[in-house]
């Protein structure tokens, strides 16, 4: 079994209110969605998260293994609205420009 050390990930989301779904309806679920970021953010696994002006949110993700980035995305409210996602393993260049 191969064993992962933990993976940081850069994460795009884009979400498009479907045409069906009246606003009040479609602000409920940008408030669970909202809470599921905070919770995410508390517990370590957002490390930032930022607004792309009129398209989605990137963030950035610490989180065990590619495994665990699959579920988080699986289980967020909004998961079935996402139009666009893309997830990219990322890593921190500050200590090889460093030594360079």
């Amino acid at each position: 079994m191969e064993r992962w050390q933990p993976v940081l990930f850069s994460v795009r989301l884009v979400s498009r209110q479907p045409p069906d779904l009246d606003a009040s309806a479609w602000q409920t679920i940008v408030a669970e969605q909202l809470k599921a970021a905070k919770a995410l953010r508390d517990q370590g696994k957002i490390k930032a998260i930022y607004r792309e002006t009129g398209s989605g949110v990137l963030a950035i993700f610490d989180v065990a293994d590619p495994a665990e980035m699959d579920q988080i995305l699986a289980g967020l409210p909004m998961g079935r609205y996402f139009s666009e996602v893309s997830a990219h393993a990322v890593w921190d260049m500050g200590p090889a420009l460093e030594n360079a």
